[in-house]
């Protein structure tokens, strides 16, 4: 439910509150659009959050948000991981958080986090400096590419025997994952990326960090049933920009038609 950047942020406050007043932590981290980078805050944002515990109290926090009720009431909560929830206050505001015992810092995914509270005698002090994502080596774009072409292939056959919802998996999703992961490292080679990047999700921002390539997403994902569509499409913008073995190209092609016109091997 949309919310506004002073309620999210008053939330946050009120939940640092809680934690200093239960003595059992040292720290909330502010995660996402309530790190670091505070100005992409807006009224469709949730907020995401680290509790460092105190020694020995990690459990707590975990085995129940009902400490979370002081900082205001929830409605909905749902343990997700081994070590966090997700929940639902009453008045709409979503929330995604963990717990971690303070030796397990050095270890946590920091980039673009912010200390939004930390007790006197938090360890750290500060937060561990955490470098941002740099470009994949040559085999990591190999791997993306290998990944992409046989996707592609594998989804048309899925498509022509009728999963089409399989078939809409391998191509408009996990191909076009690589395909995009391949464009996004292009364009930050080429110093063309915005700012923003997100360290857990390369779809968060896409639009407007790459905006030529974004023109092309419809084609890309164009639906359930138009997967031999779209896995064309994706197949011609690796061929401008990747060097595609032939053999792949003409399988793939081959595969996108119709089986009544498909005439074998390449």
């Amino acid at each position: 439910m949309p919310t506004t950047p002073a309620a999210l942020l008053e939330r946050l406050n009120a939940i640092a509150a809680a934690l200093e007043r239960s003595r059992r932590a040292l720290a909330l981290i502010g995660l996402g659009s309530v790190g670091s980078e505070l100005e992409r805050l807006d009224r469709w944002s949730d907020l995401d959050f680290f509790v460092i515990a105190r020694p020995g109290e990690r459990d707590w926090f975990i085995q129940t948000a009902d400490w979370l009720q002081g900082a205001a009431p929830l409605a909905y909560t749902f343990r997700n991981t081994p070590d966090g929830s997700k929940v639902l206050f009453q008045d709409g505001i979503y929330a995604e958080f963990a717990v971690f015992g303070p030796q397990q810092l050095p270890e946590l995914p920091l980039w673009g986090a912010r200390l939004v509270w930390a007790a006197p005698d938090f360890p750290q002090g500060q937060l561990p400096q955490a470098a941002a994502p740099g470009s994949p080596p040559a085999t990591e774009r190999a791997h993306h590419l290998g990944e992409a072409l046989t996707n592609l292939l594998v989804g048309l056959g899925r498509f022509w025997r009728g999963e089409r919802l399989s078939a809409l998996k391998f191509v408009q999703e996990d191909a076009l994952g690589h395909v995009l992961a391949l464009d996004a490292d292009r364009a930050e080679r080429a110093a063309k990326g915005a700012p923003g990047a997100d360290a857990f999700g390369l779809e968060r921002r896409f639009e407007q960090r790459y905006p030529e390539v974004a023109r092309l997403l419809p084609a890309f994902a164009p639906g359930y049933g138009e997967t031999p569509q779209a896995a064309l499409a994706l197949l011609e913008h690796l061929e401008r920009h990747e060097e595609v073995p032939p053999a792949m190209s003409c399988a793939i092609r081959e595969a996108a038609q119709p089986p009544n016109l498909q005439s074998g091997p390449c």
